[in-house]
């Protein structure tokens, strides 16, 4: 008999850096039930956990009355990770890449290069109420058929 599906979990939390660390540890369990490699899920944690911290600092702008809600969204064949805040947003591509030669010493920017190595969809969208950064991570097909 087939295990049934994994449900979405969404935690929702004041924003607190703090928070991560207890974020974390769901996110984790949820990766290692997906059947996703531990190297994998090492690097899906560092996207997911730089997604969270930008929220909560340019997003809430550390602002412990404003809420972070994460949700994981599980499927067979890949996680969707939604980060809300009740920010403006940012867009993506106008983010410098830090990576070249004029942007090597600026700060910023490298965290949304990682998420962009790691993840096979990073999204912002904005609404009235504030802000989601979306990040999608497909199974290999091998992991798909564990």
């Amino acid at each position: 008999m087939a295990a049934p599906p994994l449900l979405p979990v969404t935690l929702t939390c004041n924003t607190d850096l703090r928070f991560i660390d207890l974020i974390q540890v769901v996110g984790s369990e949820l990766l290692k039930h997906m059947s996703f490699s531990h190297e994998d899920g090492e690097r899906l944690w560092l996207a997911i956990q730089e997604g969270i911290a930008n929220a909560m600092r340019h997003g809430n702008k550390l602002d412990k009355q404003k809420v972070v809600k994460v949700t994981f969204d599980p499927s067979p064949d890949k996680i969707e990770i939604r980060i809300e805040d009740q920010g403006k947003g940012v867009d993506l591509d106008s983010i410098p890449n830090p990576n070249l030669p004029e942007n090597l010493l600026k700060p910023g920017g490298r965290g949304v290069y990682f998420m962009k190595q790691v993840m096979d969809l990073v999204e912002m969208r904005v609404a009235e109420a504030g802000s989601t950064l979306v990040l999608v991570k497909h199974k290999r097909s091998s992991e798909a058929m564990a």
